[in-house]
């Protein structure tokens, strides 16, 4: 979860319309509506009911809407504080696993951070897990989204934002129920530097699974095209499996699939701009007690 969902959510809640909260956050409303989605999910509800008349809250989504106007001002009075230590420009180095899926909307992350402090110079590096964590311990980013199995710290100056499964995608129904049903099976990859791969690759390795890798795809269109087109199944996070592109395809979950986690990683000596960035972002923890709370919800 980050902040840009939630000003998002806020947005909707208070226009009653996906078009109009579009418009006022200056999005694109199928980008929106993604994100709302991706929310949702987070919190394992449904925050609004959508209809012809436009989109009312649920009853978890009224519950919900005051502690998200909480957060966001607890996120305005902490960047407010860090960013005033730091007079005249400042250079943000970031980086970001290279596929994230739903899990992060960097792009928008990205210009959201840019457009609030235009005082701040950005540079943005998009790269594969293993090589940004030597990146951030040797000084040459500031913070990074990196991602790694479920259960490990990348780095030490680190924070969970998010837990999650890989689903198999496949073009139709599949009698998939475990990873020993992957034996030999034709799939679509990510390359070998992925960190997607690599966890998915040691999973299959630990069960004895061995599958068929008939293309590698450094893309995820292109992976999903060629599930599509009925090439091979994919496992993939479940973020990336959420992605409008992929929307079509079968998800089936798989009871012992492997999970991955998104962390924000911070350099050892943040600096101003580097903390008001990651104030920007809602950690796992906080995400799981908002869901409980909201599973009570009438």
């Amino acid at each position: 979860m980050d902040v840009r969902q939630l000003e998002f959510f806020i947005a909707v809640a208070e226009e009653s319309s996906f078009t109009r909260a579009a418009e006022r956050s200056f999005v694109s409303q199928p980008g929106l509506s993604a994100s709302i989605r991706s929310l949702e999910r987070e919190l394992g509800t449904q925050l609004f009911t959508r209809g012809r008349q436009g989109a009312s809250l649920t009853s978890p989504g009224a519950a919900f809407r005051p502690r998200a106007e909480r957060i966001l001002e607890q996120v305005r009075e902490a960047q407010r504080a860090v960013i005033g230590d730091e007079p005249g420009r400042a250079e943000l180095r970031i980086g970001a696993e290279q596929c994230l899926g739903g899990a992060v909307d960097i792009v928008d992350i990205l210009t959201s951070f840019a457009g609030e402090h235009p005082a701040a110079d950005l540079e943005f590096v998009q790269d594969v897990s293993s090589r940004l964590a030597p990146m951030l311990d040797e000084g040459r980013l500031d913070v990074a989204l990196i991602a790694a199995p479920a259960g490990s710290v990348p780095v030490h100056d680190s924070l969970l934002l998010r837990r999650e499964p890989f689903v198999a995608l496949s073009h139709t129904d599949v009698p998939y129920t475990s990873l020993a049903d992957l034996q030999d099976v034709r799939t679509v990859d990510f390359g070998d530097t992925w960190e997607a791969r690599r966890v998915l690759d040691a999973a299959l390795a630990a069960a004895g699974v061995t599958r068929r890798t008939m293309v590698e795809a450094n893309d995820v269109h292109m992976l999903v095209d060629l599930v599509t087109r009925g090439f091979g199944m994919a496992m993939v996070p479940e973020s990336i499996a959420a992605k409008q592109v992929a929307q079509h395809l079968v998800h089936t979950p798989l009871a012992d699939a492997p999970e991955w986690e998104v962390h924000l990683a911070t350099c050892s000596d943040p600096s101003p701009s580097a903390r008001a960035f990651a104030s920007m972002f809602v950690p796992q923890a906080e995400i799981v007690s908002f869901r409980g709370d909201l599973a009570v919800q009438p």
